[in-house]
């Protein structure tokens, strides 16, 4: 018998194996390719909603610094509303005269003597109560409560607007502020219960470099930021 003859038929056979074999893997490629995509396209809303959603809070620190808010006096004594831009367009005082009386809107005009410190209530409302600590009136829980959002100081790991600065101080003193803006190394925020008599909505603007941004109480040092997101 001719070899030659019976070998073809097998190699015949073999390269339709092959063939048989080879199609479905090349034809299961362009779904692999496809989920890549799917998974890329699906993490572009979540940055777009972070952008929105970081714009909100400055937008809301601005409402609060330029629109006249509700305070008063004394517990129980009439609702009152502040003049914003007095004295300076820095500033949205909650309070008359030199009365210093801390209770507004922000920490439920105080009902609580323990609120009567706001910066950390004040913080909690320009994120809307979403994704706050526990205690917002403690500015320590800004750092301690807020799990894998908290960011210590650095010079080179700037805030975004939206982010919470935090300053310690002696025992449990400290302070928040909201960034409304930042521009290279310069920060600009929006705070409570600071400026004007210490009962006001002001606007401050610090350097991060260094140690980092040193508020006029310079017995409070900064610590980092928390963020929303």
């Amino acid at each position: 018998m001719d070899n030659r003859r019976a070998i073809a038929p097998v190699t015949a056979a073999l390269l339709l194996l092959a063939g048989a074999t080879a199609g479905p893997a090349l034809a299961a490629a362009p779904p692999a390719v496809r989920s890549h995509t799917r998974t890329l396209a699906a993490t572009e809303p979540d940055a777009e909603a972070e952008v929105t959603e970081r714009q909100r809070i400055a937008d809301r620190t601005t409402d609060a610094l330029t629109t006249p808010k509700r305070f008063r006096l004394k517990r129980g004594g009439p609702v009152l509303r502040s003049v914003p831009g007095r004295p300076d367009q820095d500033t949205n005082y909650l309070g008359k005269g030199n009365s210093n009386a801390n209770m507004n809107e922000y920490n439920d005009f105080a009902r609580n003597p323990n609120h009567s410190q706001w910066c950390g209530f004040f913080a909690a409302a320009m994120w809307g109560g979403r994704g706050i600590p526990a205690d917002p009136g403690s500015s320590r829980a800004w750092r301690t409560g807020v799990g894998n959002r908290w960011h210590p100081y650095a010079p080179d790991r700037l805030p975004q607007p939206g982010d919470v600065l935090m300053w310690a101080g002696r025992g449990a003193a400290g302070h928040v502020g909201v960034v409304a803006a930042v521009s290279g190394t310069r920060v600009t925020t929006v705070e409570g219960n600071t400026g004007y008599h210490s009962d006001s909505i002001a606007r401050q603007r610090y350097a991060w470099t260094g140690a980092g941004p040193v508020l006029k109480d310079r017995t409070k040092t900064i610590q980092g930021f928390a963020s929303r997101f």
